[in-house]
């Protein structure tokens, strides 16, 4: 046979090699990389080319360059030497389509279905590859790095929080995860981005006593409000003191010190402010070994109460102990694929709905807010906001406050 046909054919493996190769990396997961590197079937060389990207993408350009072009050089010579001249433009044209079939198309579609098992068949000869054109590949990076510096060279991170999400997404949609996993996992992740303003209670519906309230009416108003730490105001409702729990009350009264003021027994209260994440405000509580704060706004003055089951709602979703909480869902799905919503719902979970980013707005945190915001008023029923996230229609309005609202997703035109 021919040399030059030998090497056009051994060219053409080459090319199909480091075809495949460039897309079964390319493909390749920071998971997979490290499950394979955990099995040790090839798996330590695969991390190794896979931790420099750059230098491996490189190597196999100019492998697949240099076979295909020895490749095109060696028919061309067949040609010549067999027909003459007049032939060149039909084998240029066959071995084009030969390259693209066979060393091109077909390969890569191989390595993305099986891109773990051709990485780690081609891990050594790339390997090697990249030791043979160092000089080569140190020169074509340098090069391009200095030109895509005009462009505003950037690099993301491998796996960022919404990648994360991403992942969880489909994973559901696959049925690897089942719902309610995934919406734990999906919420847990939202933590360092939520604030305690969106979950807390806010002050016109925190239950707080007067430090001069007697143990006996403690635990009276207590068990009305259905509460089990209470904050204490002295003068003003906004001057929180110190917090109480209703088990000391109790404590109190079965002594028979009834009479005595809760500020003989209550404890000094925790404060944070509202614009501290959940997350770090679930690893004060540990730290602390507490379960309930203070939230106080920039002046000092009372801004809500927030609890450890606030936080581990935020993650499991509504915990209900009687049929009248379990009335009030903060987000229900209605049949026409409207949803309606409580207005201390977190925008995070609107935003996840809708598949939008939650609105950059330090102090809108919940949906009562962002109507408010949307619509610069006081909002009333049956007034409409339109918004990036979607459309709110206000049903009820107490205090002021958007109580319930109705939300159809879909971003704005």
């Amino acid at each position: 046979m021919n040399a030059s046909i030998v090497g056009v054919v051994l060219c053409l493996v080459f090319s199909a090699l480091f075809s495949a190769g460039e897309t079964a990396f390319t493909s390749l997961t920071v998971f997979q990389i490290e499950t394979m590197k955990k099995r040790k079937v090839g798996g330590a060389v695969v991390e190794r080319l896979a931790r420099k990207p750059d230098e491996l993408l490189a190597t196999i350009l100019i492998g697949n360059n240099v076979v295909n072009i020895s490749a095109s050089a060696l028919a061309t010579q067949w040609a010549i030497e067999r027909w003459g001249d007049w032939v060149l433009g039909l084998v240029t044209g066959v071995l084009t389509l030969v390259v693209l079939i066979f060393g091109e198309v077909t390969p890569k579609r191989v390595a993305i279905t099986h891109n773990e098992s051709v990485a780690s068949a081609l891990a050594p000869m790339l390997l090697v590859c990249t030791w043979l054109f160092k000089p080569f590949v140190l020169l074509v990076n340098a090069l391009s790095s200095l030109i895509t510096r005009f462009f505003g060279e950037t690099r993301p991170d491998a796996v960022s929080m919404d990648t994360m999400v991403q992942m969880m997404s489909i994973a559901e949609h696959l049925g690897v995860i089942d719902y309610a996993k995934s919406r734990m996992v999906k919420n847990v992740f939202r933590l360092g981005a939520t604030m305690v303003q969106a979950v807390m209670t806010h002050r016109i519906d925190v239950f707080s006593l007067d430090s001069a309230t007697s143990a006996d009416d403690a635990c009276r108003l207590a068990s009305d409000a259905a509460v089990s730490r209470v904050p204490v105001y002295e003068g003003e409702s906004e001057n929180i003191v110190g917090v109480v729990s209703i088990r000391d009350a109790v404590v109190e009264v079965l002594a028979g010190r009834g009479g005595q003021p809760v500020s003989g027994f209550m404890a000094d209260p925790l404060f944070v402010l509202p614009n501290k994440t959940v997350s770090d405000m679930f690893a004060l509580f540990k730290k602390r070994k507490d379960t309930f704060a203070v939230v106080i706004d920039e002046y000092g003055g009372l801004a809500g109460i927030v609890t450890i089951r606030d936080i581990v709602e935020e993650i499991v979703g509504e915990i209900y102990e009687d049929s009248e909480e379990a009335s009030r869902e903060r987000v229900e799905k209605r049949p026409d694929g409207s949803y309606l919503v409580s207005g201390d719902a977190p925008l995070s979970v609107l935003a996840e709905i809708s598949g939008g980013e939650p609105p950059n707005l330090p102090y809108v945190q919940t949906v009562a807010g962002y109507v408010a915001w949307s619509l610069d008023r006081i909002a009333v029923p049956g007034d409409v906001a339109d918004t990036p996230l979607g459309t709110f229609t206000v049903t009820v309005v107490e205090a002021n406050r958007v109580e319930r609202a109705v939300y159809r997703p879909g971003r704005k035109e």
